[in-house]
């Protein structure tokens, strides 16, 4: 089977990624599983829990196939967090130059140890570029804000406006963008939005059917 464009593919990515041509994606953006067992408390109604995310053995096999697939001029945004930040990145760096940390300021804290540590606001992001490929629209400040979603459809769910911030930075029109973590559909959608082409991988098919139903929508409306 062939990889097509602009499809939600329920599957391991390491696995689909296999199918997808040399040097043939412009743009990497992913919320990758951060390998901390992350387990939100933010809603009564607990998500599915993060496959993978109790150790970080698929980070060399994953990179490995994403610097074989994202072309050499491509910009890289994967968002980690503090927990493991020198595994990614020391994984990261054998194959690109992680050239900066941009941070998300989130618009409000998440929960974690109320009484004993500070409270979290922020998210980081690695992003990645051998230094050659210009971002579109001049230079913007490292720390991005973004209000936060109401992880209604994910533990972890990212919001749109943030992910078509950097499509825009880094990305032109048909350009095309790989998320081999899907999760709730934020880089697909924005990446529809946007006027650019996708390819997403989701491993769990809960999380597959609410992306398509979520590009449906999108799909329904411009009608």
């Amino acid at each position: 089977m062939q990889i097509e464009l602009n499809t939600v593919y329920n599957e391991d990515c390491v696995d689909g990624m296999k199918r997808i041509e040399d040097k043939s994606v412009d743009l990497l953006l992913t919320d990758v599983p951060y390998g901390m067992e992350f387990q939100s408390n933010y809603r009564n109604v607990k998500h599915i829990k993060i496959q993978n995310d109790n150790n970080l053995d698929w980070l060399p096999r994953w990179m490995k196939e994403i610097d074989r697939v994202v072309k050499e001029d491509a910009h890289l945004y994967i968002f980690c967090s503090h927990h493991n930040i020198e595994i990614f990145k020391s994984e990261i760096q054998k194959y690109r130059k992680v050239k900066n940390i941009l941070i998300w300021e989130k618009n409000n804290t998440g929960m974690g140890d109320l009484y004993g540590d500070y409270a979290p606001k922020y998210e980081f992001v690695l992003f990645c570029s051998n230094g050659k490929k210009k971002l579109n629209g001049g230079r913007d400040s490292n720390i991005i804000k973004a209000n936060r979603t109401q992880n209604d459809l994910h533990a972890t769910e990212k919001p749109v406006d943030l992910m078509e911030y950097f499509i825009e930075k880094s990305s032109v029109e048909d350009d095309i963008i790989l998320d081999p973590f899907a999760g709730s559909g934020a880089t697909p959608i924005g990446a529809k939005n946007k006027r650019r082409n996708y390819i997403a991988f989701e491993i769990e098919e809960t999380h597959c059917n609410t992306i398509n139903k979520r590009l449906k929508h999108i799909q329904a409306s411009l009608f």
